[in-house]
């Protein structure tokens, strides 16, 4: 086997794999049955929320008792929604409850804020180098004369400067 070093990659600090990996993991995500409005549609996303996940129980808070009811009749078909093609059901049971609906998606999974706290190494980014600058050559000079536009000339000069010479090339034709 192969050490982490020699995949090619970079290697990763065992903190961030594992960060990584719980916010993949359903059961630790904020949300861990889906987006709520594609799983149970716009209209119906309007007047219900899921509350809470625990033990396999989804407590959903309903606007009144007609959604209630409506929800009441749509179960077994949402647990499948969202159990679907779950190795192991995450919902068994839905209890829904009349009570006022937040403007914003509470997080069905609070717990989810400690996964937040662990902190892992960020891999340090490179730079980029910079193209060299180089001065401009009489032909290219000329060139620039011959534009009337300030703008266009300014930013045609500051092309040309970074496009490498060809004898800064080792003899390679420009552009390639």
């Amino acid at each position: 086997m192969k050490a982490p070093s020699d995949r090619g990659g970079p290697s990763l600090p065992a903190g961030t794999l594992l960060k990584q990996f719980l916010q993949r993991h359903p059961a630790f995500s904020a949300n861990p049955i889906g987006d709520w409005k594609e799983l149970v549609g716009e209209q119906i996303a309007r007047y219900t929320r899921p509350r809470s996940l625990k033990q396999r129980v989804l407590v959903i808070a309903a606007h009144d008792s007609v959604w209630k009811h409506h929800l009441e009749q749509l179960k077994e078909v949402l647990a499948e929604k969202i159990n679907g093609k779950r190795p192991e059901p995450i919902v068994e049971q839905i209890v829904i409850k009349v009570a006022q609906i937040p403007e914003a998606a509470e997080l069905v999974n609070p717990a989810h804020k400690e996964l937040q706290k662990l902190k892992g190494r960020k891999p340090a980014l490179r730079k980029k180098p910079k193209t060299p600058v180089r001065k401009l050559t009489g032909e290219e000079q000329l060139l620039l004369k011959g534009v009337s536009d300030p703008e266009l000339r300014n930013l045609g000069a500051k092309l040309l400067k970074r496009i490498p010479l060809e004898d800064e090339t080792d003899g390679k034709e420009r552009g390639k």
